[in-house]
């Protein structure tokens, strides 16, 4: 059930696994609230290679394996 004043946001968040364990965070995501908790709902899973192919101005993150969160805006 959505609250009534839950918005909706546009972008995307990728988490990049290594070994079974989350190794970075990437979020693309608009307009995020002054507070308040951003839900997110897993709705896919790549390969790398069909990261690369299906995000060709992001597959850049997957160069990195060292442990970080990146926030960027949408």
């Amino acid at each position: 059930m959505r609250g009534r004043n839950a918005k909706k946001l546009k972008g995307c968040t990728h988490l990049i696994i290594r070994k079974g364990e989350i190794v970075k965070v990437i979020t693309h995501l608009n307009q995020f609230p002054p507070q308040g908790v951003v839900h997110l709902k897993a709705d896919k899973t790549y390969s790398f290679s069909d990261f690369k192919k299906s995000h060709p101005f992001d597959h850049h993150e997957l160069k990195s394996s060292r442990k970080k969160i990146i926030v960027s805006t949408y």
